[in-house]
């Protein structure tokens, strides 16, 4: 996977509803910004093996085929509109 960096992550006003959002696809989040507001969800973490190791680590790829909508939360957004 390649790393993506974004220089100015900050799209939207913190006054309005979020109009733009940086797209994520099967890789991961990429630097292309799509003119929309994004469905809320999470990532679904698969856990890692038990190992006797001193320090855990987090580990894990935010890739698309990990991703779960939050369908109450787009469900109130669809309801609620500035």
């Amino acid at each position: 996977m390649q790393q993506v960096v974004i220089e100015n992550p900050i799209l939207n006003s913190p006054f309005e509803m979020p109009g733009r959002h940086f797209k994520f696809d099967e890789d991961g989040i990429t630097d292309e910004i799509v003119e929309a507001r994004r469905p809320s969800s999470y990532f679904i973490p698969i856990a890692a093996p038990k190992k006797k190791v001193k320090q855990v680590t987090f580990d894990t790829l935010w890739t698309q085929d990990r991703a779960k909508e939050n369908d109450d939360i787009n469900f109130v957004r669809s309801r609620v509109t500035l």
